[in-house]
């Protein structure tokens, strides 16, 4: 006793303490709790009750052990702020107030602990126990609290973590749990007790942020500890009229932050709970969680809609502060503290979207039996990583490929983009992008008031995380192209076929394709994203085949306009593969005409631009560059899956896949499914021969382009590699030579292609390096310029760049009609007589500069004859730069603001779109089975 006293100075004087129990409903934890109080080495030296209207056996509990005369009664809905003080007011005088839950258990030391740390200093005012939680007993609740900006409760705890002494030393906290919360009596009668408008949830932290603000220190005392059930926070109390509503937690949590915040600070955290709760909102819309987003509704209603009790209640504690918020912010959580959960939540979103294969392996075995020991693990009979998950081992070797055939592409010299082939430069932030789609008037050429392409408005989704480096996205999906369609393809894979080895070999095929095809290489950015989501489109198609829905219909038309965003002619081929679906199945032809009516409206007034000239379908995201090469494409090259360009793989890598097809036709119990396999192909065939038939012109352009026909050639060789895959099963009867040589036709795709793909590497004509489609001193000028191609004798093409050139999206739109013909009139003009009012005409549409790479020298006389156009240096040899020192001045269009609330209704459309099709989560029972009390 006398090493407790020496340790403890306040037993030989010990202080006055008043216990507060607040209880409502609790007869499930009352009798655990009593039991507790009746063990406490040092007791309270008063105590009382308050029961807020309890309709069980509580309150019978509570009058045998305290008494009637200790015992106070509030109506229902009475907060636990309000009872507290009622349970206060009845107290004799006293130094210490403790206050204490109906579902709280405490343990012989719990009051002594708090007494030991509350009597060390004179500026202590509150103290709290370390809270276990009730029935675990062992893992930690809560050690202190603090407050996010953003509303956040943090205990700074990891969830489960349990108590092993890690916390056991008291220090200074915001604010500690009411549960076992010791409070000096003065400072209570100080600061008005808790606040009544807060009456279940953050009534703790914002009395202990009003005890900072006035000058007193709240503490931990580790030596106390106190079995919390949680009961309000997890509903396993018994929900009674009076009760507050689920959005309380967050009403109190703004209100919390709004009247504790500073002057200097409360406009900007009052603006930016607003946003983020909207912001909360969205989320909750498009997770599919409507009753989340209608509570976070209400709750921002309940406080907003009351600004006046905000200015009270900010008045009533500037009157007892007396420390600024500098002085106390080292107790809240830092401010990054928010947004590292939101990276954590985001993680999570993804893991369970990306969910690995569940594969069934042995494991860890243990030998038990005669002459075994059941603490012996057999590791030794182990299998190895590749046959316990050769998925993984899969991707992993499909990103290895990818760094290596990139590896002149990741990196390069300061301010560079990947671009060339195909690609263009990608702008400098995302706002660029979502420009391209919510406003009218482009800056861009000669200007331009048509309708932004959608692949831009999907790129600006992506991208804004990464607002002002929009690049990465680019990068990311042109370089690591294979292994995301080999991810897509394997999901397909796992609903086709059940042989986990052959869906692997199928899904590494398709995924080498992207890159043996030459998208990667040519920089097709339209044709790698469409190849990423074709194997999804497939997969919702047959998830709408066995389980018919109206959202299955509609998700399968927004994967389409995805992929038909980027690759235009996947639209026609995938309502041709509806209409083949609908005279299959005609049960779904009401859902497939939903997939094909969704797809359209997603697509939106872009896809009519493009539909008023049907041939401009093949025109996919990026520049129109020709897809054919030098000259025609052979009916080989299509029949063994290559579509012309530069950097695809050798031809002759398809033949062994072609053979496999036609020998998959002869077995019959797969022959059905086989044939429909073959039509899918013959459609993707089909496209691809029309394709490399046919021309098309771009607006503002004068050579025809060749269309590049990648899409229906990956349809093509998707439709052949899927019929061998059903077929490959019926195989395995036949003799041992002839299946070593379809096992050897089928690797001959894969396995040479990914040899080649790596050696070859996936740059050349994609690059990484700065902009050059202008000299530089040249895109800094504020005027324009008209860049000259060609020759008089086969034909000049002229076209107007503003600043370094056009960026990705900003190359489909069409420039104004009535400024390009009077440009092209002007242009040929001054290489027809190069008079001074041909350059007036070109200053009149806002060009300074003329600029002539690889310039054919009757252009460079016509021009050099022209007046008032000076020479000037060029940084490329072979290449000529004209300048004028004419004002110009540039045309604009007012488009109003139709354009951009057009804009604004399709990415609602969108959002629309994709909330109807995500799961329902409904929210769980608020009267489910409560937790067991432990013995």
């Amino acid at each position: 006793m006398d090493d407790v006293e020496e340790t403890s100075p306040w037993r030989s004087s010990p202080p006055t303490v008043g216990a507060v129990l607040v209880a409502h409903d609790g007869a499930t934890w009352l009798p655990k709790v009593l039991e507790s109080f009746s063990r406490l080495e040092h007791a309270p030296t008063a105590w009382r009750v308050v029961d807020v209207a309890s309709t069980d056996d509580g309150a019978e509990q509570l009058r045998r052990s305290f008494g009637a005369e200790r015992i106070r009664y509030a109506p229902s809905g009475t907060g636990f702020g309000a009872a507290a003080a009622l349970g206060v007011e009845a107290l004799p005088a006293t130094d210490w107030i403790w206050l204490l839950h109906d579902d709280a258990a405490v343990v012989p030391q719990s009051l002594a602990g708090l007494l030991d740390v509350a009597t060390s200093a004179d500026d202590i005012a509150v103290v709290g126990p370390k809270i276990r939680e009730w029935p675990s007993l062992r893992r930690l609740l809560e050690v202190g609290l603090t407050i996010t900006s953003t509303g956040g409760r943090e205990t700074g705890l990891e969830t489960g973590e349990p108590d092993a002494g890690q916390h056991d030393w008291a220090r200074d906290v915001l604010a500690v749990n009411t549960a076992g919360m010791l409070v000096r009596r003065d400072v209570w009668d100080e600061l008005g007790g808790l606040d009544p408008a807060l009456p279940l949830h953050f009534d703790d932290i914002d009395f202990g942020w009003r005890v900072a603000r006035a000058g007193y220190r709240t503490r931990t005392a580790p030596g106390s500890i106190i079995f919390h059930a949680e009961a309000s926070r997890r509903r396993t109390r018994r929900r009674a009229a009076g009760d507050p509503p689920v959005w309380e937690a967050r009403r109190a949590a703004l209100r919390t932050v709004l009247v504790n915040t500073s002057g200097p600070r409360f406009a900007w955290t009052y603006v930016r709970l607003f946003v983020g709760s909207m912001l909360r909102v969205l989320g909750f819309l498009v997770s599919k969680d409507p009753e989340a987003a209608g509570d976070e509704l209400l709750a921002l209603r309940a406080v907003y809609a009351h600004p006046l009790d905000l200015r009270a209640a900010r008045r009533a504690r500037a009157v007892v502060a007396r420390r600024s918020h500098r002085e106390v912010k080292h107790l809240l959580a830092p401010f990054w503290l928010p947004y590292r959960h939101g990276v954590d939540a985001l993680r999570d979103i993804v893991t369970h979207l990306v969910r690995p294969e569940v594969i069934e392996t042995s494991g860890r075995r243990s030998v038990l039996g005669e002459g075994g020991s059941d603490e012996t693990d057999d590791l030794e009979d182990e299998p190895p990583l590749w046959r316990r998950r050769p998925w993984l081992v899969a991707v992993l070797a499909l990103v290895l490929g990818s760094l290596i055939a990139g590896r002149d592409l990741w990196t390069g010299p300061g301010q560079s983009v990947l671009l060339g082939g195909a690609l263009p430069p990608t702008p400098a932030d995302a706002g660029d992008w979502w420009a391209l789609l919510l406003t009218g008037e482009h800056d861009v050429g000669l200007g331009s008031t048509s309708f932004g392409p959608i692949f831009a408005g999907l790129l600006a989704a992506v991208a804004t995380p990464l607002w002002f480096a929009p690049g990465i996205v680019v990068s990311l999906l042109m370089l690591l192209a294979v292994p995301l369609a080999g991810l897509t393809a394997h999901r397909l894979g796992r609903v086709i076929s059940p042989h986990r080895g052959m869906r692997i070999t199928w899904a590494v095929t398709y995924a080498l394709m992207v890159a043996a095809l030459g998208a990667v290489a040519q920089g097709r950015i339209g044709t790698v994203v469409a190849l990423v989501v074709l194997p999804v489109v497939a997969n919702t198609a047959l998830q709408l085949v066995q389980r018919p829905g109206w959202q299955l219909g509609l998700r399968l038309g927004i994967w389409i306009a995805v992929g038909a965003a980027f690759a235009p002619v996947l639209l026609p081929m995938c309502l041709v593969g509806l209409v083949l679906l609908c005279v299959l199945e005609r049960r779904l032809a009401r859902h497939a005409g939903a997939a094909a009516v969704t797809s359209v409206v997603l697509l939106g007034p872009w896809v009519v631009q493009r539909a008023l000239h049907p041939v401009r379908t093949w025109w996919e995201a990026g520049f129109p560059v020709d897809g054919q090469g030098a000259g025609r494409l052979e009916a080989l090259e299509l029949l063994l899956g290559r579509a012309g360009g530069p950097g695809q793989a050798p031809a002759w890598l398809g033949a062994g896949l072609l053979v496999l097809a036609v020998l998959a036709l002869v077995a019959r119990p797969t022959r059905t499914a086989v044939q429909v396999c073959w039509f899918v192909a013959v459609v993707g065939l089909g496209f691809a021969v029309i394709g490399s038939l046919v021309t098309f012109s771009v607006p503002g352009g004068s050579a025809p382009v060749s269309p590049w026909v990648g899409v229906p050639v990956a349809v093509w060789v998707l439709g052949l590699s899927t019929a061998v895959l059903l077929a490959a099963p019926a195989a395995r009867g036949l003799g041992r030579p002839f299946v070593a040589t379809l096992v050897a036709l089928a690797l001959l795709l894969p396995v040479g292609s990914g040899a080649w793909w790596m050696v070859r590497g996936a740059d050349d004509p994609l690059d990484r390096a700065r902009p050059d489609t202008v000299p530089a001193f040249l895109s800094e000028r504020s005027g324009d310029t008209l860049v000259v191609t060609g020759t008089l004798a086969e034909g000049v093409d002229v076209r107007v760049v503003r600043g370094s050139g056009p960026t990705l999206g900003e190359e489909a739109l069409r420039p104004d009609p009535e400024r390009q013909r009077s440009t092209v009139a002007a242009a040929e003009g001054l290489l027809s007589s190069g008079s001074a009012a041909d350059v007036r005409r070109l200053g009149a549409s806002g060009i300074e500069a003329i600029y002539a790479p690889d310039v054919d020298p009757v252009v460079e006389q016509r021009i050099d004859s022209a007046p008032l156009l000076e020479p000037a240096g060029s940084d490329r040899p072979g290449s000529r730069v004209w300048t004028s020192s004419l004002e110009t001045e540039r045309a604009t269009s007012d488009t109003g603001l139709w354009r951009t609330a057009l804009g604004v209704l399709q990415v609602l459309t969108w959002l629309g779109a994709i909330i109807m099709t995500a799961p329902v989560r409904r929210r769980a029972d608020a009267r489910a089975a409560r937790e067991d009390v432990p013995a």
